[in-house]
């Protein structure tokens, strides 16, 4: 029975293998659970607002600081518990992640229904200037994995020699 649940999985994960490039899926039932605000609370997270975006416009987010989990960033922008659509009507954020991730099975599916997609330039490329709707935002964790490594308590480090592709990506998108 195992055997046959991962062949079945594993074809639908061979199948399915261009949704993290392409947008994921997109679940409001999922992203508004109240489990996320559970979680905001407890860490505590806020997303503050400092200036209006054009719906019109797509955006790339630079994300800091990575940490051990990257909650800040997941819980502001693959869920509404810190009101992201309230406070920017008309942009859709796509929080982009290591591939990595999307080879663990069903957290690949909660991952995909949360909005995230992989982190590389054709994702980044397919919302900025090859999807057809505009109102996206791009968020990129920066420092990425190896600002991940280089986590320690109460010190902010903030990665980026090597790591100049999304200042790149956004010149050339303007």
């Amino acid at each position: 029975m195992t055997l046959l649940f991962g062949l079945i999985y594993g074809s639908w994960m061979y199948i399915d293998r261009y949704t993290d490039v392409r947008g994921g899926r997109w679940s409001n039932c999922l992203r508004r659970l109240s489990i996320w605000s559970i979680v905001a609370n407890y860490f505590p997270l806020e997303l503050i607002k400092t200036e209006d975006l054009d719906p019109n416009r797509n955006y790339i987010f630079g994300y800091h600081p990575h940490g051990l989990l990257t909650v800040g960033a997941g819980v502001n922008f693959l869920t509404e518990a810190t009101h992201f659509s309230t406070l920017f009507p008309g942009i859709r954020p796509h929080l982009m992640i290591i591939r990595f991730n999307f080879l663990i099975p069903f957290a690949r599916e909660l991952l995909l229904n949360l909005g995230a997609c992989r982190v590389s330039r054709e994702g980044c490329q397919y919302f900025l200037n090859g999807s057809s709707a505009q109102g996206n935002a791009v968020v990129i964790v920066c420092g990425g994995m190896r600002e991940l490594y280089l986590t320690e308590y109460q010190t902010m480090i903030f990665y980026l020699k090597k790591r100049k592709g999304f200042i790149r990506l956004a010149l050339e998108n303007g």
